[in-house]
C-alpha cells in the first residue's frame, strides 16, 4: 500500500548536469487521468527497484536540453459570416431616421390642426361682423332700378360728324352757354339747357337770345334702367336720384328765366339734396357719377342764390346736362 501511495504521487524528473541538479525553467503539468491509472499499475510492480535505483542521465550541454514551455491555447478564428454584422451606428441609423420622419409628420399634422383651428376661429369671429354689416348695408349684388326720366331740354343743333358738333360746342362755351354732346340714332346732338318739362324749356329759349344762339325746346325721355348695387346706400340713391334731379331742373330753369331762386323751392331741394349727400356708400360707377353731378348742381344753385353770380347758374345747368349724359348711357 505504501508503494501504491507513492505511485499516486506526482512523478518528478530530476536532471543532473555536471553532478548538479537542474530545475527546468518551466514545468509542464499534464492532466491525463486514464494514462495515470495505467502507469500507476505498472509502477506498482517496480516500486522497489525505483527505491534502490538512482537514475543518472548522461551529461548534456545546456544548449541541447529541449526547453519546455507551456502551451497557450489560442481559439481557432471563427468563420466570418457572409452577412456583415450591424454596427451600433448602423443599428442606430434606422431609429434616427424613423424619429426624424415621425417628428416631421407629427409637426405637419399639428400645424394643420392649429391652422384649421385658427381659420375656424376667424370664421366664427367674422361671421357675426359680416351678418351685422349685411343687416346694415343690405344683401350684396342686389338689383336696383333707376326710374324712367322724361324732361324738357333745349337743343342747340344736330350734326352728322363729331368735328362739326365740337366746333359748335366751343362757340357756345365762348359765349358762356352750357353745352353737352349726345350721340343718338347716328347723329350728334348738342343740348344747351335742362328743364323739368318741355313747357318750362320753351320759356328758357328767350333767356339765350341775347347771346345770339338759336335754341329749340323739346322733350327727351329715357327708359328705366337696371343697376347692380352692393350697399343699402346705393339702393336708396337709385330710388331718390331722379326725384331730386327733377326738383333741381325746375328750380334752375326758374332762376334762368327770372334771375331769382325761390326760397321755398330751394328749401325743398336742400332737404332732398342733404338726404342724398348722406349716402356715403355709393360705390357703383354709374350711380357714383350721377350723385357727383347732382350734388354739384345743387351746390352751384345754392351759391347763385347767395351771390347772384350768373356763372354759378351756368355751372348748375352744366352739371345737370352732364347728369343727363351719364343717365342716357351714351
Amino acid at each position: 500500500m505504501k508503494a501504491l501511495d507513492k505511485a499516486k504521487k506526482k512523478a518528478k524528473i530530476t536532471v543532473k548536469v555536471g553532478g548538479k541538479k537542474e530545475q527546468p525553467e518551466d514545468s509542464v503539468k499534464v492532466h491525463d487521468w486514464k494514462a495515470a491509472e495505467e502507469t500507476a499499475a505498472a509502477q506498482e510492480d517496480s516500486v522497489k527497484e525505483e527505491e534502490s535505483f538512482e537514475w543518472v542521465l548522461p551529461e548534456l550541454d545546456a544548449d541541447q536540453i529541449e526547453e519546455f514551455r507551456p502551451i497557450h491555447y489560442t481559439p481557432a478564428p471563427k468563420k466570418k459570416s457572409i452577412f456583415p454584422k450591424k454596427t451600433a451606428a448602423n443599428r442606430a441609423a434606422p431609429a434616427i431616421l424613423f424619429s426624424v420622419v415621425s417628428a416631421v409628420v407629427f409637426g405637419a399634422l399639428l400645424g394643420f390642426v392649429v391652422l384649421k383651428f385658427i381659420a375656424y376661429g376667424d370664421h366664427q369671429t367674422k361671421l357675426p361682423n359680416q351678418q351685422a354689416e349685411g343687416a346694415a348695408t343690405g344683401a350684396a349684388q342686389q338689383e336696383a332700378r333707376l326710374p324712367a326720366l322724361s324732361i324738357g331740354i333745349i337743343q342747340a343743333g344736330v350734326f352728322s360728324t363729331e368735328g362739326a358738333a365740337s366746333k359748335v360746342s366751343r362757340e357756345l362755351a365762348s359765349k358762356k352757354v352750357p353745352s353737352m354732346q349726345l350721340s343718338m340714332d347716328g347723329q350728334r346732338y348738342i343740348f344747351a339747357g335742362v328743364a323739368d318739362s318741355p313747357g318750362t324749356a320753351k320759356k328758357m329759349e328767350s333767356a339765350w337770345k341775347d347771346k345770339g344762339v338759336d335754341l329749340y325746346a323739346k322733350e327727351i325721355s329715357f327708359s328705366s334702367k337696371k343697376v347692380q348695387t352692393t350697399t343699402k346706400d346705393e339702393q336708396i340713391f337709385a330710388r331718390e336720384t331722379v326725384p331730386l334731379f327733377q326738383k333741381l331742373a325746375k328750380e334752375t330753369a326758374a332762376a334762368v328765366q327770372n334771375g331769382e331762386v325761390s326760397p321755398d323751392g330751394m328749401k325743398t331741394v336742400g332737404t332732398a339734396a342733404g338726404n342724398v349727400k348722406k349716402l356715403a356708400k355709393v360705390r357703383q360707377e354709374t350711380l357714383g357719377r350721377l350723385k357727383k353731378y347732382e350734388t354739384a348742381a345743387y351746390e352751384s344753385l345754392a351759391a347763385y342764390q347767395k351771390s347772384g353770380n350768373r356763372q354759378d347758374l351756368t355751372d348748375a345747368e352744366q352739371n345737370l346736362l352732364d347728369y343727363v349724359k351719364v343717365y342716357s348711357g351714351h
